[in-house]
């Protein structure tokens, strides 16, 4: 169930990814590897810049949806990763406000949410204990600050937040053991996909 939860499609996109422009997107793949390794490994894993954050996420709240994951997108490439899941999860919860107050229907670009979703996930999957953490303080930040891009329209309320957040978070508390392992092995696989296509470039 949890597996189902987290990525159900990462093979498709990961085909689909590198099939549009291989050379970047792997690259962004494999720093993120390498990156989220390295700082599980020295304990640095959960470290993010929060008033950086939360400024951005302020300023993102003045702007159209798409802000939230341009912003995501630039701190993912930075490798900022807590601080680029942070605002892609508030967007995605904005983005179904957006949506549901009538002002058109907004979905992010198909290229940049899948590396954001899979790329995120990466990172995320290392340690449930900061998965957890960085999912609540996007539900916190949604929950004490309205979007003010549309907050005065007439009719404007919050869509409750995604409930996959909320599995997720639960499942985590409840059982954090159980959901690193899925964590983990849904990590791996996605791993050895990217080393597979590392060995493929390689070879041709």
């Amino acid at each position: 169930m949890m597996r189902k939860i987290l990525i159900t499609s990462f093979l498709f996109c990961f085909l689909y990814i590198f099939g549009q422009n291989e050379n970047m997107d792997f690259l962004l793949y494999k720093n993120v590897l390498e990156k989220s390794d390295s700082l599980f490994a020295i304990g640095k894993i959960s470290e993010i810049d929060s008033k950086m954050v939360m400024d951005l996420a302020k300023k993102s709240d003045k702007e159209y949806p798409l802000k939230y994951f341009e912003n995501s997108f630039q701190l993912f490439k930075d490798s900022k990763y807590n601080e680029s899941a942070f605002l892609y999860y508030l967007g995605k919860m904005r983005t179904t406000d957006f949506n549901n107050d009538g002002n058109g229907h907004f979905e992010p670009s198909t290229d940049d949410n899948v590396i954001l979703e899979e790329g995120l996930f990466i990172y995320m999957a290392l340690d449930a204990d900061n998965f957890m953490k960085v999912l609540k303080m996007a539900k916190d930040f949604y929950r004490t600050n309205d979007y003010l891009y549309i907050s005065k329209n007439k009719g404007y309320q919050k869509v409750n937040s995604p409930e996959i957040y909320s599995e997720l978070i639960t499942a985590i508390e409840n059982n954090k053991s159980k959901v690193q392992q899925e964590l983990s092995l849904q990590r791996d696989e996605m791993k050895k996909h990217i080393l597979e296509y590392l060995q493929y470039i390689k070879s041709n």
